[in-house]
């Protein structure tokens, strides 16, 4: 396994990374940070989503040129967060990362999606359109079940929220829909990203 993948971090772990680290090329030691804090995260151990947040913190501090790797590193930092049920820090580093793929649209993360997931868990109603507006400006262009299926679910809370109890039943079927397919639609990855259980949070729209 390459070094910056292990989930692990063992005084060796440390050692190893930061050695190789030193010795890569500078335009490549950004991803292999948020790389390395990515594989933590992974982990959900309490331990090393605190390595995972300070890998993170460096890459931000020490490559700002690497424009690239910036909105997934806010994206793994709210990760991070989520994880740690500091819901207002990871909410306010999500936003970080939908604020920069404003700016750099070339590189897009599913910081959206986690967003609006937060929101929604967390019934922070006064975010409701800015999280439709979110999604309805990616809808057309998703492409695997799960995506269409959690952001066909939230539109629909959203919506029977609102009472346009119309718009919530097409969203609503729409979820349901995806949630059932058994491949992808694509020709060399069937199986990828599909529902493979449905989220009980979701289910608010069907009361």
């Amino acid at each position: 396994m390459e070094w910056y993948r292990r989930k692990s971090w063992t005084k060796k772990d440390e050692e190893e990374f930061f050695n190789h680290l030193n010795r890569a090329r500078n335009y490549n030691r950004a991803q292999y940070l948020k790389v390395k804090a990515i594989e933590l995260i992974d982990t959900n151990d309490p331990k090393l989503l605190e390595i995972a947040k300070s890998l993170l913190f460096k890459m931000l501090e020490e490559y700002p040129e690497e424009k690239n790797q910036i909105s997934s590193a806010f994206k793994a930092l709210g990760d991070v967060y989520r994880n740690q049920n500091s819901i207002e820090n990871a909410l306010k580093y999500y936003t970080k990362s939908l604020d920069f793929e404003e700016i750099y649209p070339n590189v897009r993360t599913e910081s959206y999606l986690e967003y609006s997931e937060l929101i929604i868990k967390t019934g922070k109603t006064d975010k409701y359109n800015f999280v439709k507006e979110l999604i309805l400006e990616r809808f057309g262009t998703l492409i695997f079940p799960i995506e269409k299926y959690k952001t066909a679910s939230i539109l629909a809370i959203i919506y029977k929220k609102e009472n346009d109890i119309e718009s919530a039943m097409i969203y609503k079927n729409i979820a349901e829909e995806n949630a059932k397919k058994e491949n992808s639609g694509l020709t060399y990855h069937k199986y990828l990203g599909l529902v493979t259980k449905n989220e009980k949070w979701l289910d608010i729209f069907r009361n």
